[in-house]
């Protein structure tokens, strides 16, 4: 007995106590984060806060409080918040931050500081820019949806899924803005005034820590995340094939992207940087009225003629992102890692719009529906 009662001791000695529990009812959770740019320099928070009432005679119901508040920098601001709810403002349940076009023109780097301070706050919490301001955004009321915070999450992870978006949350983000030779992208969402809701229009891209005010639409996108190798878990293009047909749906073909392989490869002779992307698709035909996919030689053009078609559109891609100096790509890390000497005496600010960057994209049907 006397040796059971000193294991039980000892085990209690051992056992770790929650010694920074938080209580739900001594805070309030904040779900979506939105900030634009003043006029005068200051900034404008914007968050939405939900509150669930329980009831004994019925179901619970769910209320959101959308509050804004200014302040000299987002800790400000947030101070700003925290004096005009009850209990505390807790960032750590939060799925969207959502920055307006103007602010993100500016800078980044100082909004997200606090973020990165504060061991309570989600870094899985979503990015997102406006084209208008964050605060419309977050203030929308979407029919059919349980709260704004909720839409719009699932909104940017249907563009993951569907290969649209990388997924840029706060975590990742925090090595892109620090380490030379990244640039990135963050989805790029518009309002739907009339049918209050938002539409992706695609990715907003960025130099170090500013938007450029230049994007990749969104029937580009897939194709851009496919170069850097990335797929979700669908990737399909629609394209027109051919002028022939007088019916016009006739003219175009849907597929879906089964397999992917990319390789960048990236050399500096000469001091002069050329970037060779090539991708290798193996594709699903969905759709293509004109059908016909028994022939051989049906396929063998048809997988010319989509060869073509995605590295041109990749063209376009390249040249976008160069014109917006936004090395999405990351060839700089690549120069930067390989090729030091070179790296040094010059300025990749300067060089990137400069480069040659050479796409190939090879497609290959192999799969083209069972009436075929």
């Amino acid at each position: 007995m006397k040796r059971k009662s000193i294991c039980i001791l000892t085990c209690l000695l051992l056992l770790t106590g929650c010694w920074d529990t938080r209580q739900f009812k001594d805070v309030k959770l904040v779900l979506s984060i939105g900030f634009d740019q003043n006029d005068d320099g200051t900034l404008t928070e914007t968050v939405s806060i939900p509150t669930v009432k329980r009831s004994t005679d019925g179901p619970t119901s769910e209320t959101v409080q959308v509050l804004t508040t200014e302040g000299k920098t987002p800790r400000e601001a947030r101070d700003h918040t925290d004096q005009m709810i009850a209990n505390t403002f807790d960032p750590s349940k939060a799925k969207v931050i959502l920055m307006g076009e103007e602010l993100a023109k500016n800078s980044i780097q100082p909004i997200f500081d606090q973020f990165y301070r504060n061991p309570n706050n989600n870094l899985n919490a979503y990015i997102a820019v406006v084209d208008g301001k964050a605060e419309d955004a977050i203030r929308m009321t979407p029919s059919n949806e349980s709260g704004v915070s909720k839409y719009i999450s699932e909104l940017l992870e249907g563009q993951i899924n569907a290969t649209h978006s990388t997924g840029e949350n706060i975590e990742v983000l925090h090595g892109e803005l620090l380490e030379p030779g990244i640039d990135f992208a963050v989805p790029l969402l518009s309002i739907e005034e009339e049918q209050d809701m938002l539409n992706f229009e695609g990715l907003a891209l960025f130099h170090k820590d500013a938007y450029t005010g230049e994007f990749i639409p969104n029937h580009q996108t897939t194709l851009l995340m496919l170069l850097e190798g990335i797929r979700g878990k669908l990737a399909s293009f629609t394209l027109k094939v051919t002028d022939e047909e007088e019916n016009a749906i006739r003219n175009y073909l849907t597929f879906r992207v089964m397999r992917n392989k990319q390789d960048m490869k990236v050399k500096v002779e000469n001091d002069q940087v050329t970037a060779d992307i090539s991708m290798k698709l193996k594709i699903r035909v969905v759709e293509y009225p004109s059908n016909h996919l028994t022939s051989k030689k049906k396929i063998k053009k048809l997988n010319k003629k989509l060869s073509e078609l995605l590295t041109e559109q990749a063209e376009e891609i390249i040249a976008t992102i160069q014109e917006a100096n936004s090395d999405v790509f990351q060839i700089g890390r690549h120069v930067h890692s390989y090729h030091p000497d070179y790296w040094k005496k010059v300025k990749w600010d300067e060089e990137f719009p400069n480069i040659t960057i050479t796409p190939k994209v090879e497609v290959d049907i192999v799969q083209y529906g069972v009436i075929s």
